[in-house]
């Protein structure tokens, strides 16, 4: 007989986990072998249960879900992270996949939804809740249909230092993250953001941060 789905929750609110560990155990495909509160406590628990698959909240208090992901997935974590969040934010999407995150889906899922996705992303599969799957084509055709628009006018290259920015952008540092890590002003990189916003005719934050991945400026799957 297979043995059952290990499984590691992490969310900050205590009522939450109980009714996905209620949820759970009524699969005879899913174990819940353990819980956490926040991201460090998550990395923790980790280590100890090493479970088959981590649900993984994005916003908790102290070290956030994609922190937690990118410390256990760089600790070289066999199993499987699943992010399950309220987060409909592309840029959430973007830097828990860059992290180390092999699936990301809202809680309001259906419960047949999470169970799937749970089952799916423990084999190794990549599960994205529908609605920022959309999201996430929306904004690479975005970048791809600009950039056929301006295939007849002469290419407008970043410099080294706008590139190194915007990797930044796509790992999910902040303005403040980016000023700090380049020994630089805010203001400093607010303009070198109004110059690659301009110079790739993009609108937001989010556009950038698909265009970094669409053009091999980061990897996808964590790893800086």
């Amino acid at each position: 007989m297979e043995q059952p789905i290990r499984v590691l929750l992490v969310d900050d609110h205590s009522l939450f986990r109980r009714g996905l560990m209620a949820l759970l155990s009524s699969d005879k495909q899913l174990r819940v072998v353990g819980q956490a509160s926040d991201g460090a406590e998550a990395i923790q628990r980790a280590k100890e249960l090493n479970p088959d698959i981590i649900l993984m909240d994005v916003q908790m208090p102290g070290c956030n879900g994609v922190e937690a992901t990118r410390s256990i997935h760089e600790s070289g974590f066999p199993g499987s992270i699943l992010m399950l969040t309220v987060s409909d934010r592309e840029d959430d999407l973007f830097t828990a996949i860059k992290a180390g995150a092999n699936g990301y889906l809202l809680k309001n899922a259906e419960p047949e939804e999470l169970t799937y996705a749970i089952i799916h992303v423990a084999r190794g599969e990549a599960i994205i809740s529908p609605v920022m799957a959309t999201k996430l084509l929306g904004e690479f055709k975005s970048v791809t249909g600009k950039k056929a628009q301006r295939t007849a006018e002469p290419e407008t290259s970043l410099s080294q230092r706008e590139e190194e920015i915007l990797r930044l952008v796509a790992n999910g540092a902040s303005n403040k993250g980016i000023a700090s890590s380049l020994f630089i002003t805010e203001n400093t990189v607010k303009c070198h953001m109004r110059n690659i916003m301009g110079k790739l005719h993009l609108k937001n934050r989010y556009q950038a941060i698909a265009y970094a991945v669409r053009n091999g400026l980061v990897p996808v799957g964590g790893g800086a």
